[in-house]
């Protein structure tokens, strides 16, 4: 598409939380190019979104920051483009886009290196109880919090894909045992990565530290609830940076609570941000992030430097990555 001499293209940046997005390169091409609005906070109402969209012609999305359904999508009546980082369509109503002639392009997946590391830095402070340590410092002279050592114990990888598989090479240079279940997952896949190919109910049973790495969908959906959680040993951990709805947030709390288990990390939540009065900022047993697991300056540095070169190609009417490249024919 090319741009109308008589019409400036006008491009809306959502929730850019860390500032980030004026710091690439493509961002001063860019408005050059078009008028750019760029909103560091989080738009909490649809009235609130609704004046922001207001002759907006393209929207840029970090990842699912802000739904983009029917509702959302009525409210921009202008809108073209939604240029999005990542792949995931959780947010989207990708048919209701389409047939208001609104294109989605994203952007090629990272390495999930960031969200490998998150995960071994939840896994860390919990056992060595960092996070208390460190809260104690500050009221007490010398705190004698003691931890557990992971060399030795087991670690239960819950999806052995491709987050999965670095989190459980990275355990075998601990010296831990790896466990590893997953709907399609073969013993000999799980060899490939170290690990033993268990049963769900097999894996929780016998480990010491649990991490999910599997998506969202109607089969992980609660796939952690009170029956599974009740399986772990009663000072074991359990680490989430996949999708907070796989784990039964009610359940989790309770055990948690009543001390049923060691402790958790937790870098998602069924509602996200999670609500300042929500029962686990309670817990001292847990440690809560932000979705702290792709949020790596590099990361977020090259997927808005990709969305942005998408709405510069868009502008130029040059091929752009869809994921519904049938708007293109109406």
């Amino acid at each position: 598409m090319t741009e109308k001499k008589s019409e400036r293209f006008r491009v809306l940046v959502l929730d850019d939380y860390e500032g980030i997005a004026a710091q690439v390169p493509a961002y001063e091409r860019l408005k050059a190019r078009a008028e750019v609005t760029v909103m560091r906070n989080r738009l909490g109402s649809n009235e609130e979104l609704g004046r922001a969209l207001k002759e907006i012609h393209a929207v840029l999305l970090m990842r699912e920051r802000t739904r983009f359904l029917e509702e959302q999508l009525s409210l921009a009546p202008s809108l073209k483009l939604i240029s999005q980082t990542g792949k995931t369509t959780a947010h989207l109503d990708l048919p209701a886009a389409t047939r208001r002639g609104i294109a989605i392009a994203f952007t090629p997946s990272d390495s999930s290196v960031s969200t490998v590391e998150l995960t071994w830095g939840l896994i860390l402070s919990l056992m060595r109880r960092i996070p208390e340590v460190d809260r104690r410092m500050r009221q007490e002279a010398w705190p004698a919090v003691a931890g557990h050592v992971l060399e030795g114990k087991a670690i239960g990888v819950i999806g052995l894909g491709r987050i999965g598989k670095q989190v459980a090479r990275i355990a075998l240079a601990f010296r831990m045992r790896v466990l590893a279940t997953g709907r399609t997952l073969t013993e000999e896949r799980a060899r490939e990565a170290g690990a033993e190919c268990v049963s769900l109910e097999t894996l929780l049973r016998e480990s010491d530290v649990v991490t999910i790495h599997v998506p969202l969908n109607p089969q992980t959906r609660g796939l952690i609830g009170e029956k599974e959680i009740a399986l772990m040993k009663r000072d074991a951990i359990l680490v989430n940076t996949a999708r907070g709805p796989i784990v039964s947030q009610a359940a989790l709390f309770e055990a948690l609570q009543k001390g049923q288990m060691g402790g958790a990390g937790l870098d998602v939540f069924d509602e996200e941000p999670l609500p300042m009065d929500h029962l686990l900022r309670r817990l001292d047993n847990v440690v809560l992030l932000s979705h702290r697991g792709y949020a790596a300056v590099e990361v977020l540095r090259e997927r808005y430097q990709q969305a942005m070169e998408n709405i510069l190609n868009f502008l130029d009417g040059k091929p752009v990555q869809l994921l519904n490249p049938e708007v293109l024919s109406q």
